[in-house]
């Protein structure tokens, strides 16, 4: 798989000089955000202007529950993807992101200088050699390996009511279409916008929460004449709307809920917020995810 996925980056290239690189930066016991290393690290990285191809997977060590090692490597790679494209990478060169939870430990040993170096992500990419502003080649940079800081996970109680009301309440029937605020997706692509994940884990708690609860993820997009779907640059597939509803059921999946209580389809341009796009603001509206109930 690893070497389909550099052949296809090398595609991508043409015949452009090029080479492969690997940055590793490493976090606090349950914690998701930078330290100060790692931003130096990522620095490193964005300073590289000749940047074609980027790829960015995130790690845990072996302590908690699969699922929530899921989400917190998921967590992991997405913040170091806003990080990167906030100092000015361009989105489009990441082609992907992924969180592999504690399934691909470096060191497979409980202590915690091991775990220490399980909790990571790693950046891979491909970068254009005829630069003057291009990083060696055999160039792997790591920072060092962080303290152990023990905390509670990030977020609220409180900001996984609002969907949970919503569901539960008597008027909500088996039928009705609910719009998941907040899961949208940079234009062109399956990929989530930075914002998403709030929204994504208030809907995996509502699943977990409500065990009867069977829907239909259904993905929309924007921007074309008609009804059809649009193509995804991630893939060069025509199925964008499918596309995006399945990384939704894909990460509700991979966090342990049970395939029976989902299913997922793409609506392409059939059903826009707005039948014409006039601003940013608009055209993010329509790529969308709702969620369709089956059962309560």
């Amino acid at each position: 798989m690893r070497e389909i996925l550099w052949s296809f980056l090398f595609l991508l290239i043409g015949c452009t000089a090029s080479a492969q690189y690997e940055t590793t930066i490493y976090f606090q016991f349950d914690r998701y955000n930078l330290t100060n290393d790692a931003k130096l690290t990522l620095d490193s990285v964005v300073a590289n202007h000749a940047i074609v191809a980027i790829n960015i997977s995130g790690h845990c060590d072996q302590l908690g529950s699969k699922e929530y090692n899921y989400r917190l490597s998921d967590k992991r790679a997405f913040v170091v993807r806003d990080y990167l494209v906030s100092k000015g990478l361009t989105a489009e060169n990441i082609k992907t992101i992924r969180g592999f939870g504690e399934d691909r430990p470096v060191i497979d040993k409980l202590d915690e200088n091991s775990r220490g170096a399980n909790r990571r992500v790693t950046i891979a990419g491909v970068y254009n050699t005829s630069s003057k502003d291009s990083i060696s080649p055999t160039a792997t940079v790591k920072s060092d390996t962080p303290k152990v800081a023990h905390t509670t996970p990030q977020g609220s109680s409180q900001d996984k009511e609002k969907l949970l009301d919503e569901i539960n309440d008597s008027s909500t029937k088996a039928g009705q279409n609910i719009i998941l605020n907040n899961i949208n997706f940079y234009g062109g692509s399956h990929r989530f916008l930075p914002t998403s994940f709030n929204a994504l884990e208030e809907l995996l708690d509502v699943m977990q929460r409500i065990p009867s609860l069977e829907i239909e993820i259904q993905g929309h997009i924007c921007c074309i004449q008609g009804e059809g779907d649009g193509q995804d640059n991630d893939n060069f597939k025509p199925y964008l709307s499918l596309n995006r509803a399945k990384v939704v059921y894909g990460y509700l999946l991979r966090n342990g809920i049970d395939k029976k209580r989902m299913s997922y389809k793409g609506y392409g341009h059939k059903f826009p917020i707005y039948k014409i796009e006039q601003t940013e603001a608009e055209r993010t509206a329509n790529r969308r995810v709702e969620i369709k109930i089956i059962k309560k």
